[in-house]
């Protein structure tokens, strides 16, 4: 049976969960059977896609606070996952438990980033401190520390090859480290994804997302540029597609709706095709996709504000984990004037990435 043609400008919302409270952030298992998010309600919350209408649902609970970030390592059934006062947690996600392992102090704040390297053998986390650490996979252990940055990783990714590590942050440096070696390379200049508002005393933006494409050409960094001073710091959502060989921007990609949101979650859809997501700020959100070596966007699709990305691995589906807001700050119900306002309310958004009818055909 022939492969389908990928044609995103025909994308459309094959299936939807939704959870009561808001999701940070959510990724297909390596073998596409399983989703975990992570958000506000400190638990680890992991669905079984039985069929294309019903799923099973499974609680991991051991974090004491808001679990901001997740990684699955790519052949076992592991899965890892970080909190905002610095503790990380390795579950079987098959079945309920406890931990299999847990590092109570990778750091003292908040674990923004996990990646894993290709060969599953380390976990990587970035952090506020600026630092990057180095873990076995196997029994959470230390390894090396990664010192350079000089203020919080907001992102991380492994070369497809498994020889480098990028690493992105609040200013706008991107550094690649060797894996196994952890030895600095270079840095590439991303700078223009960070303001720096001198009347609110507050730097803003920051390399929110990494993604490097299949064949490890290009590496795309994502974000925001030209902040403006308000309560939100709205600004011009942007892409930087840099060649990996020369560590030189090849491009900057840009959208053409209303969104004023950084990248907040880049996927490679293929090698010349990259899905970006926005989040909202003051105006719209939108899922944009684009070939690489053009500068607009190749179709834009409005949608609720997003955190996160993921590609399933038969590369026929996008998830999206998107919220709705309620009213509020989201995180958690506020009382105003006696009244008690909702939470934002996730929904993971599943994106078939063909048209209607082919899929139903090669389905």
């Amino acid at each position: 049976m022939n492969a389908p043609t990928l044609d995103v400008r025909k994308a459309w919302v094959s299936r939807e969960l939704t959870h009561d409270l808001q999701l940070f952030r959510a990724q297909f298992s390596p073998d596409g059977k399983h989703i975990a998010g992570v958000g506000v309600d400190k638990l680890v919350h992991v669905w079984e896609l039985t069929d294309e209408k019903t799923e099973k649902k499974i609680t991991l609970n051991a974090h004491k606070t808001w679990v901001s970030s997740l990684a699955f390592h790519p052949k076992a059934k592991r899965l890892f996952t970080a909190d905002y006062q610095g503790v990380i947690h390795c579950w079987n996600y098959t079945a309920p438990g406890k931990p299999v392992w847990t590092i109570p102090n990778a750091d003292h704040d908040n674990v923004r980033a996990l990646t894993l390297t290709p060969d599953g053998k380390y976990l990587i986390s970035g952090s506020d401190d600026a630092v990057i650490k180095i873990w076995n996979t196997t029994n959470g252990k230390p390894l090396a520390k990664l010192e350079g940055h000089k203020e919080c990783i907001f992102s991380l990714a492994s070369s497809p090859d498994g020889k480098h590590l990028v690493s992105g942050d609040l200013y706008g440096s991107v550094r690649q480290w060797t894996i196994g070696g952890w030895k600095p390379v270079r840095e590439l200049d991303a700078k223009i994804l960070h303001t720096r508002l001198d009347n609110f005393i507050a730097d803003v933006g920051g390399v929110r997302s990494l993604a490097f494409s299949p064949d490890g050409k290009t590496l795309a960094a994502g974000g925001m540029k030209e902040a403006k001073s308000n309560a939100f710091c709205p600004g011009k959502p942007t892409v930087l597609i840099f060649d990996w060989a020369s560590g030189k921007q090849k491009i900057e990609l840009h959208i053409t709706g209303k969104s004023d949101g950084p990248f907040n979650a880049l996927r490679y859809l293929d090698s010349n095709t990259l899905a970006g997501h926005t989040e909202i700020l003051h105006a719209g959100s939108e899922l944009t996709f684009w070939k690489t070596d053009k500068t607009d966007p190749l179709h834009s699709i409005p949608n609720a504000s997003a955190y996160d990305l993921s590609l399933h691995p038969d590369g026929r589906q996008l998830l999206a984990t998107t919220y709705v807001s309620g009213g509020a700050s989201g995180n958690g119900a506020q009382k105003r004037h006696r009244e008690n306002y909702p939470p934002n309310k996730t929904l993971l958004k599943i994106f078939s990435l063909f048209a209607k009818a082919e899929e139903k055909k090669t389905g």
